[in-house]
């Protein structure tokens, strides 16, 4: 690690790369031409982990979504929406070599780990030969494929605080395959209720109107204390949801449909973290 941090700061232009499920394809396209590369896989032992420390579930910025399927959290029924995600996440391959670090650096719309974590509050990380910082994941992305890591740091562990009992977590990626490295939408939800009362909620998408992962916060509030019903889950993603969330059309779908997959998928998945919280088991 600290051969990696004195590289950085003698050399800031360098493209730190994990598995290089992501830098390999920009370098191929073009999108980026790095005079020289960090490789970070000689730290996989330091830094692939999942634990549960002191209240925070901490997970290492190199372990891959194939340990993450190994993990206590795809068994815990809080965190079963890792066990949605990795269950369709791209090929075997890439399973076993993307990681969660560079899922989340890579800032890119469809990114499927980190918009999940998003859903879950999550920090980062960062280190430099100058200290430790931590971010909010939230207001960690500041434009397309672009992440608030300085050029001298690297992002070395994503945590978030233990989910009481009584909340779960889904993850719906919708595309016409499974295993598709791309998607039409992405949804990840966290629901913690009180009786049937929702005492809190994340929602987070692959985008609500900026190029990289996003939460709905006008529509959290407003499901914020409600009772859980068909009728405040149509209000809220029917008429909230919509007045901040800003959709694009491409060649692969319009924006009216993308909008209307986020509200159908959105209720799906708090009805998916109802009867996980109240079955309070491993039932995906």
């Amino acid at each position: 690690m600290d051969d990696a941090l004195k590289f950085l700061s003698k050399e800031p232009s360098a493209v730190p790369m994990a598995g290089g499920t992501e830098v390999m394809v920009l370098i191929r396209d073009g999108v980026i031409k790095p005079k020289k590369l960090l490789d970070l896989w000689p730290l996989k032992k330091k830094l692939s982990y999942v634990k549960l420390e002191n209240g925070l579930v901490k997970i290492g910025a190199l372990t891959t979504a194939s340990e993450l399927s190994r993990s206590f959290l795809v068994k815990d029924h809080r965190y079963l929406g890792f066990k949605d995600l990795v269950k369709n996440f791209s090929t075997h391959f890439i399973r076993n070599l993307a990681t969660v670090g560079g899922n989340i650096g890579c800032a890119h719309p469809m990114s499927d780990i980190a918009t999940l974590l998003l859903a879950l509050d999550a920090k980062v990380k960062l280190v430099s030969t100058e200290g430790v910082r931590v971010i909010p994941l939230d207001n960690a992305f500041v434009g397309l494929r672009k992440f608030a890591r300085k050029p001298n740091e690297l992002i070395t562990e994503v945590f978030f605080n233990d989910k009481p009992k009584n909340s779960s977590t889904a993850f719906i990626k919708f595309d016409r395959r499974w295993g598709h490295s791309m998607g039409y939408i992405i949804v990840a939800t966290y629901m913690e209720l009180d009786g049937n009362v929702i005492k809190d909620v994340k929602l987070a998408y692959d985008s609500v109107g900026e190029p990289y992962p996003g939460r709905a916060k006008k529509t959290e509030e407003f499901l914020k204390g409600k009772e859980f019903s068909g009728g405040v889950l149509d209000k809220a993603f029917n008429e909230v949801l919509p007045r901040e969330m800003r959709r694009i059309t491409d060649y692969r779908a319009s924006a009216e449909y993308r909008l209307e997959l986020s509200k159908i998928l959105s209720k799906k998945a708090l009805y998916i973290i109802k009867e996980r919280i109240e079955r309070g088991g491993t039932r995906g």
